[in-house]
């Protein structure tokens, strides 16, 4: 019997998402029957020592510290970034120094100038590196993506993508490291934004032009649950931006985290010549296709054969019978397509160098908006940024 390659992973922060990737990693030899890769998580790096001490034992009792330089001494090839942004730089540097292949949760830093830092100490390092747009892995995007490449909807004119939340509309909710500025970097459009501009780019190519429009409407919050003493909200909490791709399609993106009514609901539309394509998340198994030709609505699978990233998503996502829901389905099929590059030798389409193209897009239309929704360029901004740095 051979040796399964087996990554040992060191996570940083389990919080949420650091949960959410650490049963993605669990979850793979569950979820297939003969995998070609596993990952062990070995470490954790947290602000803090105690708590969560039953699912440390459930993940197999790995070291846990608050020590950088002990965490990068574990046996670990894999580090996995889900900290707070404004600490993905300097931990990223870090880890690449110690030449760990580095997994990081998006957006990837706080502004352009750090994922340019981040992206040159990755390829200084000679090490893999791959960022979490995990969206590109739901089978119904993958059904658009084949579409779309297959001329089902003949040239794209236009489309329109939303992601709601409705996480943020109590005012009474209190303070946190995402409303400050200096912590996140920006608010609903780098946090929901990345997602939705990283699907496009995915889907339609790169983007040309940016015109965007952003909003706070909740400006004063407790600084501690339910104190009295508020402090500035000094990030965005709804943005609509308008985006000319490369291709010649047109089409914009709103997001919002004071969305009523809403959990996360995300959707996109895309219309071409020939026809359109309908997803949304409730659904994120099946697409929905209309034929110009038939002139009817279709939905489910209409591909055959579905590839993300050149591989079969069959051999990266869960059948029906272990799905683990969309979360944790979504984050094991990233951060598994991750370990069979790495085993396989063969560079991520989601590196660091792609998270930037992405990065440039986000603050390109941050830049839009301080400029009273001025159209800009995304090549001229990124090739500014590159030569001033």
């Amino acid at each position: 019997m051979n040796k399964l390659p087996t990554f040992g992973l060191g996570i940083i922060g389990l919080g949420y998402i650091g949960k959410i990737h650490a049963q993605a990693c669990r979850s793979i030899p569950l979820c297939f029957a003969t995998p070609q890769a596993l990952g062990e998580i070995r470490a954790v790096l947290r602000s803090h020592q105690d708590g969560d001490e039953a699912l440390i034992v459930s993940l197999g009792s790995p070291i846990v510290t608050t020590n950088m330089d002990m965490f990068l001494d574990q046996s670990i090839d894999v580090v996995d970034v889900c900290s707070p942004n404004s600490l993905h730089e300097e931990q990223v540097l870090k880890a690449a120094e110690a030449g760990k292949h580095i997994y990081c949760e998006k957006p990837l830093g706080r502004n352009l100038a750090e994922v340019q830092r981040m992206a040159r100490a990755a390829e200084k390092a000679g090490i893999q590196t791959h960022s979490a747009f995990v969206l590109r892995y739901l089978p119904a995007i993958v059904q658009m993506k084949n579409l779309i490449e297959a001329g089902a909807i003949g040239e794209p004119f236009h489309f329109r993508g939303v992601m709601y939340h409705g996480s943020y509309l109590d005012a009474n909710r209190p303070m946190s490291w995402r409303l400050r500025l200096a912590d996140s970097g920006g608010g609903v459009w780098l946090d929901l934004g990345a997602h939705m501009v990283d699907l496009c780019r995915y889907l339609l190519g790169e983007v040309d032009t940016v015109q965007a429009s952003m909003r706070t409407f909740i400006s004063h919050r407790p600084i501690k649950a339910g104190g009295t003493e508020t402090a500035d909200v000094e990030v965005d909490d709804w943005c609509v931006c308008q985006l000319e791709m490369m291709n010649g399609a047109s089409g914009s993106l709103e997001v919002s985290r004071v969305a009523a009514g809403t959990g996360e609901d995300t959707k996109l539309e895309v219309y071409g010549s020939k026809g359109a394509l309908r997803f949304e998340v409730s659904k994120p198994e099946t697409t929905s296709f209309f034929d110009q030709n038939k002139k009817q609505w279709v939905q489910g699978q209409m591909c055959n054969s579905l590839t993300v990233h050149g591989r079969s998503l069959e051999k990266i996502w869960p059948g029906g019978k272990f799905s683990q829901g969309m979360m944790v389905n979504t984050h094991m099929a990233s951060l598994y397509d991750f370990f069979l590059n790495i085993a396989e030798g063969k560079p991520s389409m989601l590196s660091f160098s792609e998270g930037l193209i992405n990065q440039a897009v986000l603050e390109t239309a941050i830049e839009s908006h301080r400029s009273n929704g001025k159209k800009l360029s995304v090549a001229q901004y990124l090739n500014a940024s590159v030569a001033g740095s």
